[in-house]
């Protein structure tokens, strides 16, 4: 019973662990800033820039 016990911990153990560490991995990224931008940062730099314009018919 004991065994049964202590695998079970060592599975719950081993899931919030990769899950803690995927997060801390995904925070660690975007701090860093190596995330591709997404489609509105994309198109609010483009018009900072003058590149869109969006009276174009």
């Amino acid at each position: 019973m004991q065994k049964i016990f202590n695998f079970g911990v060592f599975v719950v153990g081993l899931i919030v662990g990769i899950v803690t560490g995927a997060a801390l991995l995904a925070y660690a990224y975007q701090e860093a800033g190596l995330y591709p931008p997404d489609d509105a940062t994309i198109k609010f730099m483009a018009r900072e820039r003058g590149w869109l314009r969006d009276n174009i018919e």
